[in-house]
C-alpha cells in the first residue's frame, strides 16, 4: 500500500471509507466539459490507482470491529492495471461507473462479491476466477473480450443493460463456466461478437429476454454442451445476427424463440442437435436460415400454425406432442421439406404422436404420405410397383381403395358381357350363362364359381376385357396382400 503521504485527495477518501464499507462518489468532483463516456479527460480529482484498490482489497488497511470493510467506488479513473491474479480478496469490491485504463487481470483470483455496474472497461480477464456471490456487470461497457473460462460464480452473473464489444472475435468466453444462480442478460443487453458457453454450468436459467447479438457470418451464442437446470428465455424481442447453438445442450426447463429474430441465412439459425429438453417454443416472428432438430429429444414442440417456417431438419427427433394439434397435412409440408430429403423416422415420430391422442385416420395419413414420398428414392421398376400399391390399397392404409376397383370392374364387366353371347366349351352342360357371376368369377384369382371354365368368347374385343379382369384380379389381390401385409408387420 502507498503511503499516506502519496494518496492524493480521492485515494485517501477511499482508504478511509474502506473500513466502514462507506460509498466514495467522485461525480461530485466533475468540471465542466467532462465526458460520462470517456474517461480518459478526467483529471486527478477523479483518479485512484489500481494499485490502491489493489491494496485495499488484499488486507493493507486494518478493518474497524464490528464494521464490515467494502471498496466502494463511483465515477472514477482507474489508472494503471487492476491486478488480482491468484489473490484473494478480504471484502467486497464495487467499482461503479468507473473507467478504466486497462483491463483488470482476475485470473485464478478468489473474490467476493464484485461489481463493476455502469463502468467502461477495455476488456476483463477473469478466467478462472472464483467469485463467492454475484458477478454485477449491469450496465456495464465492455470493449474487449470478457473472459470468464473456467470461473465460478456462486451467484449470479448479471448483465442487465450491458454493453460487450468485440466484434472479430469473442464478446463473452464463458466456456467451462459454473454459475450458481442464473445468467441474466435483459434490460437491453446487447453483444457485438460471438457469446461462448461451451459446456458451461448455469444453477437456474439462461435469461435473454429482448437482448440483441450480433455476430453476422457466425454463432451469435454457442452454448455446445452446455447444462441449464432451469429456462433458457430468449424471446420478448430477442434479436440474433448469428446462429444460436444449443447442440449437446441439456436444459431442465422451457426453451422459448417465441417472437424472436434470428438472422443466419448461410446456416442454421437454431441448431439444437441432441438436444434434451422438456419444451422447445420456435414460434419465432422470423428466421432466415434452418433449425436442426435431429436426434433431440423433447416433450413438447411448439412451431406456428400457417405461418412460413425455415426447414427443418427432422431426423431422429424424438418428442411426445407437437403444438398445437393441427390436421397431419398441415404438418406433412415441414417434413416433405426437409432439407436431407426423405427421412422414414420423422414420419413414424409424427404418426406415432396422432396415434398417441387417437387420431387413428391422421396416423395412417401420414404413413401413407411416408410411402409417397420414399418412391422418389426407388428405382424405375419399384416405383412402378409403388404407383400400383398406392392406387390399389393405398399402400394398405387405404383398403377400401380395392373395393372400389373391384366393384368399378365388376359393373363393367356386367354390362359388357350382357350385350354378348359367349360360346359353352361344352354344350348342354355347366350352369346357365351370368354376366355378373362370370365377371367376378374372372376377377377372383383362386377358386371358382363355375363360369369361366363353362365360357368362352371368341377373338374380339370381349375376350380382351376378359383376359384384362384376369389380371386386374390378380393385381388387386397381389396389392391387396402386400400392402396390408406391410401394416402388419410393422404394427
Amino acid at each position: 500500500m502507498p503511503t499516506l503521504d502519496d494518496l492524493n485527495e480521492p485515494e485517501r477518501r477511499l482508504r478511509e471509507a474502506f473500513a466502514t464499507g462507506a460509498e466514495v462518489d467522485l461525480r461530485r468532483a466533475a468540471v465542466a466539459g467532462e465526458s460520462d463516456d470517456d474517461g480518459s479527460g478526467w483529471g486527478p480529482q477523479r483518479t485512484v490507482r489500481a494499485e490502491v484498490i489493489r491494496s485495499l482489497l488484499l488486507g493493507g488497511v486494518d478493518s474497524r470491529r464490528g464494521e464490515t470493510p467494502v471498496v466502494h467506488l463511483v465515477g472514477a479513473r482507474v489508472s494503471g492495471q487492476l491486478n488480482l491474479e491468484f489473490s484473494e480478496a478480504c471484502c467486497v469490491l464495487r467499482l461503479e461507473q468507473c473507467w478504466f485504463e486497462q483491463a483488470p487481470k482476475l485470473y485464478g483470483a478468489t473474490l467476493r462479491v464484485t461489481g463493476f455496474g455502469g463502468s467502461h472497461l477495455p476488456g476483463l480477464q477473469a478466467s478462472g476466477t472464483t467469485v463467492a456471490g454475484n458477478l454485477d456487470l449491469t450496465h456495464t461497457r465492455v470493449r474487449g473480450k470478457l473472459g470468464l473460462t473456467n470461473a465460478r460464480i456462486d451467484g449470479s452473473l448479471l448483465l442487465q443493460g450491458a454493453r460487450l464489444s468485440n466484434p472479430d472475435g469473442l464478446a463473452l468466453n464463458g466456456s467451462w463456466l459454473e454459475v450458481g444462480g442464473g445468467i441474466v442478460g435483459r434490460d437491453g443487453f446487447r453483444a457485438e461478437g460471438e457469446i461462448r458457453l461451451l459446456e458451461a454450468r448455469v444453477g437456474e436459467g439462461l435469461h435473454l429476454e429482448g437482448a440483441h447479438l450480433h455476430h453476422p457470418g457466425g454463432d451469435a451464442l454457442r452454448a455446445e454442451s452446455m447444462q441449464i437446470a432451469s429456462r433458457v428465455d430468449c424471446d420478448q424481442g430477442f434479436h440474433a445476427h448469428g446462429a444460436i447453438v444449443l447442440t449437446d445442450a441439456t436444459v431442465g426447463g422451457r426453451i422459448t424463440f417465441q417472437s424472436a429474430t434470428i438472422r443466419h441465412p448461410t446456416g442454421h439459425a437454431v441448431a439444437c442437435r441432441r438436444l434434451r429438453s422438456p419444451e422447445l417454443d420456435l414460434r419465432t416472428a422470423h428466421a432466415e436460415g434452418t433449425v436442426d432438430l435431429r436426434h433431440a429429444h423433447l416433450d413438447v414442440l411448439h412451431i406456428a400454425a400457417g405461418a412460413a417456417h425455415p426447414p427443418l431438419y427432422l431426423d431422429g427427433l424424438v418428442y411426445r406432442s407437437w403444438e398445437p394439434h393441427l390436421p397431419a397435412e398441415r404438418r406433412l409440408a415441414l417434413l416433405r421439406h426437409d432439407p436431407e430429403g426423405y427421412r422414414p423416422q420423422p414420419y413414424q415420430q409424427l404418426a406415432a404422436t396422432y396415434q398417441s391422442i387417437g387420431h387413428d385416420d391422421d396416423a395412417r395419413g401420414v404413413l401413407l404420405a411416408k410411402q409417397r414420398h420414399r418412391r422418389a428414392t426407388l428405382r424405375p421398376a419399384a416405383r412402378a410397383w409403388s404407383y400400383l400399391l398406392d392406387a390399389a390399397v393405398g399402400y394398405g392404409y387405404r383398403p377400401w381403395l380395392a373395393g372400389l376397383w373391384l366393384t368399378a370392374l365388376t359393373l363393367l364387366g356386367t354390362a359388357t358381357f350382357s350385350t354378348a353371347g359367349p360360346k359353352p366349351i361344352k354344350p348342354g352342360e355347366g350352369a346357365p350363362f351370368s354376366p355378373l357371376v362370370y365377371t367376378l368369377d374372372l376377377l377372383i384369382p383362386i377358386g371358382g364359381l363355375g363360369q369361366r371354365n363353362s365360357w368362352y368368347w371368341e377373338t374380339g374385343p370381349v375376350q380382351w376385357l376378359a383376359y384384362t379382369l384376369i389380371a386386374a384380379g390378380w393385381l388387386l389381390t397381389t396389392a391387396a396382400v402386400a400392402g396390408v401385409t406391410r401394416v402388419l408387420n410393422r404394427n
